[in-house]
């Protein structure tokens, strides 16, 4: 059964906060009865669905940290046309202390942070709140006896302070991660009467987060307790996941600015970070031991679930934010093909069910050509199509490819022709397969060299992966520390594609500029091979190991419209498909007509024309071969979606100049092609945080000032 229903009384919660000062309590807030609140089970639960409330939020982990906020890295990726600075694109590293969205942001996460401590405030501070030890027998398996020991007493009331606090460092997780250091307090507003504390150093406030959380992750239930409702509540085994992920955060590198220069900024890592890598590899492994998870439902089948409302428990998901059905979420509105819906037309088209989809979040171009043969994520994550407003499959070989993790249309009824976003469709926060190469990744640098265990940790992601079979790592992959590191993150670029990871993966490891430089690159290089042979093909096909040479031969992709097959990468059942005749290789039109061609190839395919889908007189009549258009040049001159992407870090220009970002400078940038690892190590760090909010810098008198040249 699903859980997310419980959490609607909790939106009202929202109006708690107020937006224009960040951690400003609305004054009517403070007059409620406490008192009664706190001392009431029922109603301190109901307090705790505010909490929840935060992070269903479309300005937080319900839209906007997965769309607008989802860094362009060689994994997610969203285009921009424009040649000039625009002050509002973060994913483009493109930002301005005024911009509206930053603003948002920054007020969403402090105001969750504010309604976390409330809570936390006022039930530490209930008569019916106590930690109590209690002593525990247990069979001593060295003694031949029995044993007691003192262990915490977990009750209703620990377990809830435990899920307040571990969404308190959600929240804080990520303005850690767009902002560096940060304003930072645990005391409500109305504690203090402080509505700017003061900024504080990073590591500082992740010491904290840290500490906080390994207090009270063992006053929580275990998500194997029937009674807890996990994955759609934060359990022990969340709260433990959550230390790991903010230890290796921690513990990685991070831009930092220069004290005495406001432009300044360099990738850097704490002295003792290897403190910090212990942290997360224990309490990877805490999770693992505790022997509630698993990855036996295949990749695919963990999302299509959550699309159809479906949680499962002890298997991939952690924790999955518990979002409600025609109430909150954009998941699977977002991502997905995009489909468009007429909503003045009468006729209902074959995909009016399941309503409108943007499909904005998206992959590289090149995303689905990094997969090794035999991954069964490639197939089901790139998507290669979308739909018109009359069901017209609409072939999708742009810039970017949909990424199919999540789509409305995998519900099997549809949530109704006027649905847009408020799916209702869970979000996996918390995954295993995240624990597992946390654990790898973590093990790995404390030990210096690729354990057995951490191999094992890695191949258990890789056998769902590879349905079992050829799934384990090379010889040559866990040869050196160097070497396992590089196939952990490779497994996490396969993996987590769309769930704003990839670039805080690159960050944490100091790989950020390099990745970048070369996502820019590779556009640029296939872009320019279409008119004349480009210098940096061979150099970028090296590094990415594709062949990116085949990528820009292929200017023409051919289609036909064919009969839904069942296609398990497909999840949609009702829907018209495409067949793609060359889908990974140039190629031309068949000779023959799609339904010869089916049949000589022995294929179950059924082709079909425009009109027999749509119905409209006005389509096509014909069964015929379609195809995609030459889209990264004209006339000789790369598009501006393959020149201003990156503006704010790398951009090209019409007249063939490439130019770099450094310390806020635009400067020519020269690329030696036979020499790209001395060309990498002149690359300048990634601007990759965000400026605090002008509003919040006017309003702190001064205690807060933006660097990175903001």
């Amino acid at each position: 059964m699903k859980l997310n229903k419980i959490f609607i009384s909790g939106m009202a919660m929202l109006s708690l906060t107020a937006c224009d000062d960040f951690l400003a309590v609305d004054p009517d807030s403070t007059s409620a009865n406490t008192e009664f609140i706190y001392n009431n089970e029922g109603e301190i639960s109901t307090a705790l669905n505010g909490v929840y409330a935060q992070i269903l939020s479309g300005n937080t982990f319900g839209n906007n940290l997965y769309k607008d906020f989802q860094l362009n890295s060689d994994v997610d990726f969203s285009t921009n046309t424009s040649e000039s600075a625009s002050g509002n694109k973060p994913a483009r590293f493109d930002t301005r202390s005024d911009a509206g969205n930053v603003k948002v942001l920054w007020n969403a996460l402090y105001s969750g942070v504010e309604t976390a401590n409330e809570f936390i405030f006022n039930l530490k501070n209930s008569k019916l709140y106590e930690e109590k030890m209690k002593t525990e027998i247990a069979d001593g398996e060295n003694t031949g006896g029995v044993v007691t020991e003192e262990v915490p007493n977990v009750t209703k009331l620990t377990q809830m302070m435990g899920e307040a606090k571990v969404m308190r460092a959600m929240f804080y997780h990520e303005l850690l991660s767009y902002w560096g250091d940060i304003p930072f307090t645990f005391k409500a507003t109305y504690e203090t009467n402080n509505l700017y504390p003061e900024v504080t150093d990073r590591q500082v406030v992740s010491d904290s987060l840290i500490a906080d959380l390994r207090h009270a992750a063992e006053w929580m239930q275990s998500d194997k307790d029937a009674t807890l409702d996990a994955p759609e509540r934060i359990s022990k085994e969340a709260a433990y996941a959550m230390i790991a992920r903010l230890a290796l955060q921690a513990g990685g590198y991070s831009l930092n600015h220069d004290a005495n220069d406001v432009n300044g900024y360099k990738m850097t890592r704490p002295s003792n970070y290897k403190e910090y890598y212990q942290i997360a590899r224990d309490y990877a492994k805490k999770v693992i031991d505790a022997g509630g998870h698993s990855l036996n439902k295949s990749f695919r089948d963990v999302f299509v679930d959550e699309c159809n409302h479906i949680v499962n428990k002890g298997d991939d998901a952690i924790f999955e934010i518990p979002f409600g059905k025609n109430f909150s979420g954009a998941w699977g509105y977002a991502q997905g093909p995009k489909s468009e819906v007429d909503a003045n037309n009468e006729t209902d088209f074959s995909n009016q069910a399941w309503g409108s989809t943007s499909g904005n979040v998206r992959t590289t171009r090149f995303y689905r050509h990094m997969f090794k043969e035999g991954d069964a994520r490639r197939d089901y994550v790139c998507g290669t199509w979308g739909y018109s407003n009359q069901g017209l499959p609409a072939i999708n070989f742009s810039y970017t490819m949909y990424n199919n993790k999540w789509s409305k249309l995998w519900n099997t009824v549809g949530l109704g022709k006027a649905s847009t976003g408020n799916t209702g469709i869970n979000f996996a926060y918390i995954r295993y397969a995240d624990v597992l190469l946390m654990f790898a990744e973590a093990d790995n640098e404390v030990n210096g060299a690729p354990t057995q265990e951490a191999i094992d940790a890695v191949n258990q992601v890789r056998r769902r992966a590879y349905n079992g079979v050829n799934y384990e790592l090379t010889s040559a992959q866990t040869a050196t520390k160097e070497d396992f590191l590089k196939a952990v993150l490779d497994e996490r670029k396969f993996e987590f594609a769309g769930e704003n990871m990839r670039w805080k993966d690159l960050v944490r490891n100091n790989l950020y500029s390099e990745q970048i430089f070369y996502t820019f690159l590779a556009y640029y290089g296939v872009a320019e091979d279409q008119s004349t042979s480009s210098p940096y093909i061979d150099m970028i096909s090296e590094h990415d190991g594709i062949d990116y040479a085949n990528i820009s031969a292929m200017n023409n992709i051919y289609y036909v419209y064919v009969k839904n097959t069942g296609d398990a990468n497909f999840p949609n059942s009702n829907l018209y498909m495409l067949y793609i005749v060359n889908p990974w290789t140039a190629d031309v039109q068949p000779s023959s007509k799609p339904e010869d061609y089916f049949a000589n190839l022995g294929l179950p395919y059924e082709p079909v024309s425009a009109r027999a889908i749509t119905g409209q007189t006005s389509s096509a009549k014909d069964v015929a071969w379609g195809n995609s258009e030459n889209i990264w040049s004209k006339d000789g001159v790369l598009k501006n979606e393959v020149l201003y992407s990156l503006f704010g870090y790398i951009r090209g220009d019409e007249d063939g100049s490439i130019k770099i970002v450094n310390n806020g400078a635009v400067v020519n940038f020269d690329i030696d092609t036979q020499n790209p690892e001395a060309t990498v190590q002149q690359l300048p760090a990634v601007r990759y945080l965000l400026p605090y909010p002008q509003e919040a810098i006017a309003r702190s008198d001064g205690r807060y000032k933006n660097y990175y040249g903001f």
